[in-house]
């Protein structure tokens, strides 16, 4: 069993330090026995803090810090009134879940920011005999404190702390417009936001600060639990990653010119966005292209697209050879019904001939990935919305499928791609950790015997990744007898930015290297702004784009 407190400056929390601590109370070896009350008064901390840094630095601070507080105030009451939000900026009771309490006095330094125990709150803490303490609570921890349980302090950093270290946590990425905003899992040490790294992912970052911070919380929370299972399990630290030099800024709280630039900005994406909506109705719309070339060859400039059909649009194509010619399978959207089925188009030099639809169920599908097994045709496509991994077996080629097997229930996964390598089956797909809607950076892979196996086996390494810059994939390709993993890269409050063709090196029951071979980025067409998806059959490429056009197109 492992012994947990929680440190908190108070009883009443919010959602995800709630959530946590109810999780770990339902797992069978953890166990939260109490909580770590740091008694201080915060509104007097608050007074504090800013009394010193108002006598030190005058005005302009003051004045930046109110400014900062508004802007976070007034995104928070937005989201207080979308349904899906609306519990995240609650509190929550812990004692409603720990019953018992450890009181402490820490003694805090004139900035207001560090803290350190008492000796003899530190011996109460040791009499214990915690294996953990998990930081939930206010200030840098410092002192004895951080080796008064056998495995330490172990912590959140809402940021990579490779590249950015300080707050407040998914700001700066947002100012930035970087494409993707990280999370650290980290044992304490004496030095600021660069302990120990057990654990590294990042999300893609979100058009505004709150919004973005909510999804930081929302991911790292559930890598967080994963972590503690880990430890629990194997009754010692997870592993350590490695360190590296610290090179950049330490990120505070924007000055006033940044906040204005800031606000002036997000304004302008809101008043951007509701011009296109309401009045230019202009929208992203995917599109579909091909080329009469192997994909390592390809010059993507001169390809030929696939019209569209009206009020619809196609996405993640797969192209199948059979008695010398082409078919495209494609995921077909519909602004009306909001779902895609899947058709079909043949496909000749400089021109598709639309087939088709091959499947159609009441739910979403689409990622139309087929395969070949035991020379028979079978199609995975993407059936997140049923909470399933499907395949379909092809009936009458091209267009007659029928439902082959479920291998996957109860499991909200997109693009999965199945394939045979080195004696194995393999099944690559992204899921929605922490449900938040993040579909876009864990990867997992699965091993069986064969496609229809009633069991499929974890990687040990599960997730491989948790990045947004190459979670996802993206469709795969072949190569005599080497294997490409397609993956995508989302950007700065964008699905779809660019591709990444990467080379599968090793992949066994315990270890998966990649190594990127070329990253696609959307210059091929005129004002495309991003591209997700590639295929090939050897002889013929196809890949998709997105566009910004009329919504009557």
């Amino acid at each position: 069993m492992l012994k947990i407190a929680v440190i908190v400056d108070s009883n009443e929390t919010t959602k995800y330090v709630y959530e946590l601590a109810e999780w770990c109370q339902t797992q069978k070896n953890i166990q939260i026995t109490h909580l770590i009350v740091q008694q201080i008064k915060n509104e007097r901390l608050k007074i504090k803090k800013l009394y010193n840094i108002f006598k030190k630095n005058g005005n302009y601070v003051a004045i930046k810090i109110c400014l900062f507080y508004l802007i976070t105030k007034v995104e928070s009451l937005i989201l207080k009134n979308i349904e899906v939000y609306r519990n995240d900026f609650k509190k929550y009771d812990l004692f409603c879940i720990i019953k018992d309490a450890i009181y402490v006095d820490p003694m805090i330094s004139k900035s207001g920011h560090v803290y350190r125990y008492r000796d003899e709150d530190i011996k109460k803490i040791q009499s214990f005999d915690f294996d953990i303490l998990i930081r939930c609570g206010s200030g840098i921890l410092r002192g004895d404190i951080l080796n008064s349980s056998r495995l330490g302090i172990i912590s959140f950093h809402h940021g990579d702390n490779t590249i950015n270290r300080g707050g407040p946590a998914g700001f700066w990425e947002v100012y930035l417009k970087q494409d993707s905003t990280g999370f650290t899992i980290q044992q304490l040490t004496d030095e600021l936001d660069g302990g120990n790294a057990l654990f590294r992912g990042n999300i893609w970052t979100r058009q505004f600060y709150i919004l973005n911070q909510l999804a930081l919380y929302n991911k790292s929370n559930f890598y967080f639990k994963m972590i503690l299972a880990n430890i629990a399990l194997k009754n010692q630290l997870y592993q350590l990653l490695p360190s590296t030099p610290y090179f950049n800024e330490l990120y505070k709280i924007p000055g006033i010119a940044v906040q204005i630039e800031y606000v002036i900005k997000s304004c302008l994406a809101l008043f951007t966005r509701a011009i296109n909506k309401y009045f230019i109705k202009r929208k992203y719309r995917w599109g579909v292209a091909f080329k009469y070339n192997n994909w390592k060859s390809i010059v993507m400039w001169n390809s030929t697209k696939i019209k569209n059909p009206p009020n619809h649009y196609l996405a993640d194509p797969f192209v199948v050879r059979r008695n010398k010619e082409d078919y495209c399978f494609v995921e077909d959207y519909c602004y009306e019904t909001l779902k895609a089925s899947i058709c079909v188009y043949k496909l000749s030099v400089n021109k598709a001939e639309r087939l088709g639809t091959a499947i159609e169920e009441p739910f979403h599908i689409s990622y139309p990935y087929v395969f070949e097994y035991q020379s028979k045709l079978y199609m995975c496509p993407e059936s997140a919305n049923n909470k399933d991994i499907r395949i379909y077996e092809c009936i009458d080629f091209p267009l007659k499928w029928g439902l082959k097997k479920v291998i996957f229930s109860d499991i909200s996964a997109v693009d999965s791609t199945i394939f045979q390598y080195n004696g194995r089956w393999w099944l690559f797909t992204s899921t929605d950790s922490g449900d938040s809607g993040d579909y876009c950076s864990d990867l997992l892979i699965y091993y069986a015997d064969n496609p229809f196996s009633d069991y499929w086996t974890p990687h040990k390494n599960n997730p491989i990744f948790v990045d947004s810059m190459k979670g996802r994939m993206g469709g795969i390709l072949f190569d005599e007898k080497d294997v490409y993993r397609v993956s995508q890269q989302q950007g700065f409050n964008m699905y779809g930015k660019s591709t990444t063709i990467n080379k599968i090196v090793q992949l066994t029951e315990n270890q998966y290297i990649e190594e990127s071979y070329v990253t696609i980025k959307p210059n091929f067409f005129k004002n495309i702004k991003g591209t997700h998806h590639i295929h090939s059959n050897g002889a013929v490429t196809v890949f998709d784009f997105v566009e910004n056009v009329k919504m009557n197109t």
